[in-house]
């Protein structure tokens, strides 16, 4: 009888489940629905009042999303900006740093602050570093460059 007993259970409680289910999905229906019931109203002009939901934006706050421009979307002619305030490091920037003679960490982050067209601040020496630290392995890991020695002592070359 136990085994009969815990199939019952199991299978109570897979309905349970399955109806909780089906309650979540009707609800996401009538937020769905009344969100595409606000985007025609803006379509045409007219503001329609929004059903109160659960979940979803709030009904005033969609406009002013709308008029913000996306995140990471640019206008012409705008330099991007970092957050660090640095430059854009990516590319062949850090491969043109290491030369046929043989320079360290210290050497090559040195030479990477003289090509700035500014004074970085400490915290940005410190991003600039990281970044530097990361470009320099993936460089030698790819075979762009070569080192040699360990620890302070590692050297880069082309």
């Amino acid at each position: 009888m136990s085994n009969l007993e815990s199939a019952r259970a199991a299978i109570e409680a897979e309905l349970s489940h399955a109806k909780n289910g089906l309650q979540y999905y009707h609800t996401r229906i009538e937020a769905l629905e009344s969100m595409l019931g606000q985007l025609a109203g803006f379509q045409s002009g007219a503001a329609v009042p929004a059903a109160r939901g659960k979940r979803g934006p709030k009904p005033g706050k969609l406009s002013v999303a709308a008029a913000k421009p996306e995140k990471g979307v640019r206008r012409k002619g705008e330099r991007k900006i970092n957050s660090s305030g640095l430059p854009f490091t990516g590319g062949d920037f850090w491969e043109s740093l290491v030369l046929d003679e043989p320079r360290s960490f210290p050497e090559v982050l040195e030479a990477a602050i003289g090509k700035l067209d500014f004074e970085p601040t400490k915290p940005q020496i410190q991003k600039l570093s990281g970044r530097m630290i990361f470009a320099i392995n993936a460089l030698v890991k790819t075979g762009k460059i070569r080192d040699s020695g360990s620890g302070r002592a590692r050297r880069f070359f082309k």
